[in-house]
């Protein structure tokens, strides 16, 4: 797995996580998590797993949206996991 990087961006923008995960052969449950409590597909938070790549989309960005992002995959042969930070900046006058 190459892992997820932190990162910044401005309030109102798409905050965007990507790794590689390579498991083998066999599909991969992925599952991401904001902190502890795990997100799931919808209007704030689009993700995503292609081809090895696993991908998080935060749509419009916000203060609250600053925290620890951690991407878990698993499978019959085994589990990994990485984690960054992303820090929203307010938005400059």
């Amino acid at each position: 797995m190459t892992p997820l990087k932190d990162m910044k961006v401005t309030a109102q923008s798409t905050a965007t996580l990507t790794c590689d995960i390579d498991l083998g052969e066999h599909k991969a449950n992925m599952r991401w998590f904001k902190e502890s409590r795990e997100l799931y597909d919808g209007k704030k938070h689009s993700m995503s797993y292609s081809g090895h790549k696993a991908k998080l989309e935060i749509n419009q960005s916000d203060l609250s949206d600053t925290a620890i992002y951690r991407v878990e995959a698993d499978n019959r042969h085994g589990r990994v996991m990485s984690e960054a930070k992303i820090f929203v900046q307010g938005m400059i006058s």
